[in-house]
């Protein structure tokens, strides 16, 4: 069982959005207001299941202009030593949909032990703490390992999407992602 918030901060979360009387960010399962998603940062303890950990290593905050949402970054790490990274973005916007709101990485020699999808279960708290429902991963259409761990988390597979020419990921050379939604609920 993992744990790290209490009822009452994800209450006074909800309430603040209803006061707001509907200026939510779209229609979707998230009911907290955009602005409030640039103002509210949980505080985050360590994650852990007793295998790995989830190390808090940074809070991003949004910005608005390059129409980036806040993010959570975490090293994973076993046994005190890093063994990757993972990171939650917060909220929907266009260019999550080919980004996905949950991105990781596990250093080279450390692959093969499944620390990714432990990872993602791991910061399910955090995801249900914002209201989110579902979260999309996204991955390179030939990184097979990404994949996996997206089935193996239940995602069910949407599409392999072709990038949109002003998408970052596209001008960074990559041209196709395979695009995943994973419901925490």
């Amino acid at each position: 069982q993992i744990s790290f918030q209490t009822k009452s901060t994800v209450m006074s979360i909800h309430m603040l959005s209803k006061k707001m009387n509907g200026k939510s960010c779209r229609k979707s399962p998230i009911t907290i207001p955009c602005w409030l998603f640039l103002m509210i940062f949980i505080d985050m303890p360590n994650l852990t299941d007793g295998e790995i950990e989830l190390y808090y290593i940074a809070k991003e905050p949004a910005i608005p202009e390059k129409k980036w949402v806040p993010v959570y970054e975490f090293e994973i790490r076993c046994n005190s030593s890093r063994v990757g990274e993972i990171n939650l973005r917060i909220g929907y916007t266009d260019g999550l949909y080919y980004g996905g709101q949950i991105g990781y990485g596990v250093d080279e020699q450390h692959r093969g032990h499944g620390y990714a999808e432990k990872a993602c279960r791991l910061i399910t708290p955090v995801i249900r703490a914002y209201g989110m429902k579902k979260v999309l991963i996204t991955n390179n259409h030939t990184n097979i390992a990404s994949m996996r761990t997206c089935e193996k988390l239940g995602a069910k597979f949407i599409r392999t999407a072709h990038l949109p020419e002003w998408h970052d990921l596209y001008k960074d050379g990559q041209r196709f992602v395979n695009i995943f939604e994973w419901s925490v609920d």
